[in-house]
């Protein structure tokens, strides 16, 4: 009987359903396989097979052979994409080597593990938690402390409109909507802002007032939000980009 080779990453923190992000070097990512898209800040590891999780030492450890690597970033940082088959394990008694079933490769992190995630402040925040898609949440949980309202009010008037899902785009650092790309979203953590871009040119937009829409690329506009009063006029520009897509 051949060894079975398993993964081990430490401090991986779920942030919601299906979703982990952890600490992992990018040359240790790309040793999990081949991969072709190197941009963007995080690593990103699709886990398609049943993982085990132990709460006790915030320890992931699946099948290397069950995962994809969708991209490898130019941080510290991985992203684990799942469809939640996990089993959750209690740390067990040390155990002599010979004792051990099976053989692990383990990639402990120097990195001090990540707080856990702050409970919702209020039910509003509770429920869109909830109601949001994996893309959505991933978008919300790279978002800085300081930009969360902001990000969260934006998608919350966007989903009520637009059933969507956001999917994160490494080789630009964006997220763009699906099934259909008529609204895109980059965080720009320097100047706290998000810079929207949405189909059709400046002149297909009824300006609005406090946001100057500008001439982007492949016929896109773009504009900038960083204020909770320019949420209403953002919306009304993502919604005319939608008509720019019929």
């Amino acid at each position: 009987m051949g060894l079975k080779v398993t993964i081990t990453i430490d401090g991986a923190k779920r942030i919601e359903q299906g979703l982990w992000k952890a600490t992992l070097k990018p040359e240790e990512a790309a040793t999990l396989g081949e991969c072709n898209s190197t941009s963007g800040p995080f690593s990103v590891l699709l886990l398609e097979s049943t993982f085990d999780y132990d709460l006790q030492t915030q320890s992931l450890t699946f099948d290397p052979n069950a995962s994809r690597l969708l991209n490898i970033g130019s941080t510290d940082q991985v992203i684990l994409l799942s469809g939640e088959t996990v089993r959750a394990v209690k740390t067990a008694a040390a155990a002599p080597a010979a004792a051990r079933k099976g053989k692990s490769r383990e990639f402990r992190p120097k990195a001090p593990l990540a707080a856990a995630p702050a409970k919702a402040e209020n039910t509003s925040e509770i429920e869109l938690s909830n109601a949001l898609s994996t893309g959505d949440k991933l978008f919300l949980s790279e978002l800085p402390a300081e930009m969360r309202s902001l990000g969260e009010q934006l998608l919350s008037e966007v989903r009520k409109e637009f059933p969507g899902e956001l999917c994160y785009e490494p080789r630009a650092a964006k997220f763009d909507e699906t099934p259909e790309i008529f609204w895109t979203v980059k965080i720009q953590p320097q100047d706290k802002s998000l810079r929207i871009t949405v189909r059709g040119t400046p002149e297909s937009f009824k300006q609005t007032a406090g946001i100057r829409v500008e001439l982007d690329k492949f016929g896109y506009s773009f504009f900038t939000l960083s204020q909770p009063e320019q949420v209403q006029g953002a919306l009304s520009l993502i919604r005319q980009g939608r008509i720019n897509m019929l």
